[in-house]
């Protein structure tokens, strides 16, 4: 069974990079450190996989410690408005909270960042369509071009007429995505 959300964005999961400095070591904050990682969304793993690094300096983590701070970080970051807000930067969720709530606001912050990103994306199109429209009449009006450069220069523009013409009904239309809920559809392969 596979999921899928609408609009049909991808769900990014990247692993975080970890690491605690000497001076952290050595202060043995295991708590603090904890804290920080999960408020960080920082996978606990890894963040246990950086302590490692603390036996370089001769000192051993408090791993029970460690994680109490880390649960209590990780309450913080997995709340909803974290989620949608993460979302919005364009920050990948990483799995780490098992909150349906935090997802489904990380998803939807995430979608609206898309959005604003193809709006983006968009414009500076339609900014180069209109930059080539105007060399192509420059070209055309300059009586130098033989008869089949002609056609293909209006070929050329007539396709970047239509473009420009398809991508500004899309971006009328992209402002609205932003006022549906994602949906989840489940199918079967």
């Amino acid at each position: 069974m596979r999921k899928w959300t609408l609009p049909l964005l991808p769900l990014i999961v990247l692993a975080g990079c970890t690491s605690v400095s000497k001076d952290e070591c050595l202060q043995a904050n295991w708590h603090g450190i904890g804290y920080k990682h999960g408020a960080d969304g920082t996978e606990y793993r890894d963040g246990i996989d950086a302590l490692s690094q603390c036996s370089e300096y001769g000192v051993s983590a408090d791993i029970a410690e460690y994680k109490v701070g880390y649960d209590q970080g990780l309450a913080v970051y997995c709340e909803p408005e974290n989620g949608f807000t993460l979302g919005m930067q364009g920050a990948s969720y990483n799995g780490v909270c098992n909150s349906t709530a935090f997802r489904k606001a990380w998803q939807e912050g995430n979608d609206r960042y898309e959005v604003q990103q193809r709006l983006i994306y968009i414009d500076d199109r339609i900014d180069d369509i209109d930059r080539r429209l105007k060399d192509i009449r420059a070209e055309l009006n300059s009586n130098q071009l033989d008869n089949s450069q002609q056609k293909a220069l209006y070929r050329e523009r007539k396709d970047l007429e239509n473009e420009r013409k398809d991508l500004r009904k899309e971006r009328a239309l992209l402002p609205l995505l932003n006022k549906l809920p994602s949906v989840e559809i489940s199918t079967e392969w």
